[in-house]
């Protein structure tokens, strides 16, 4: 069965405990994306004392940073927190970054932005637990899904790549059916959430019964 995992990416303490809140227990793992400003152009609130004291779902980081080794240091004894999702675009060593995660005990997803060969996961492939390709480009939500993003799922299943894959950004009730064809085995909707005047457990029932 194909998962959800609602993404939230917010300015604020107020609206993240809003958007958090509102989804109720309709999920078991919430995402939570931090930008710095400098690898996209937006910066995001992320507060590793305000998600360990309120949420009691599992995390995992969405890291859109350019130094993703300092922004996991931040987050190294929130428990909720038990995956780390990078980007291989990110000016950072790869394979430094995953030996970090790996001693913190973290699950590690590579994230490749819409332009990113899919042949530049084939070194890393027997050290992440995740593929991860964005629907978009990275930095804000809202934005209208890319359709390549689907073939490239396709074509990397063919590869017999066996991890799973997730995808993030444009994520909604339009674009899901062809996702689900692709063969993708997790989903990061955020507006089609957070984006409308149904509570955030309500849209997630909603986009549950297209999942089946």
């Amino acid at each position: 069965m194909i998962s959800i995992i609602p993404s939230i990416l917010v300015p604020d303490k107020k609206t993240f405990l809003t958007n958090y809140t509102g989804l109720g227990d309709s999920v078991s793992m919430i995402q939570l994306d931090i930008a710095d400003g400098k690898f996209v152009p937006n910066a995001t609130w992320a507060d590793p004392k305000t998600v360990s004291d309120t949420v009691k779902t599992n995390v995992e980081l969405h890291l859109m940073v350019n130094d993703p080794v300092a922004e996991m240091k931040k987050w190294v004894y929130v428990r909720q927190v038990t995956r780390v999702l990078i980007h291989v675009e990110s000016p950072h060593e790869v394979a430094e970054t995953i030996r970090k995660a790996k001693q913190i005990n973290w699950e590690i997803g590579l994230v490749l932005n819409p332009n990113t060969p899919t042949s530049v996961l084939h070194d890393f492939l027997d050290d992440i637990d995740l593929v991860m390709f964005m629907g978009v480009y990275p930095g804000f939500q809202g934005q209208e899904f890319i359709p390549e993003t689907c073939d490239r799922i396709t074509q990397t299943k063919a590869k017999g790549i066996t991890l799973p894959i997730s995808v993030d950004g444009g994520v909604n009730e339009k674009t899901i059916p062809a996702l689900v064809q692709s063969g993708v085995d997790i989903i990061c909707p955020g507006s089609a959430v957070f984006g409308n005047d149904k509570t955030p457990a309500e849209n997630i029932l909603a986009l549950q019964q297209l999942v089946v």
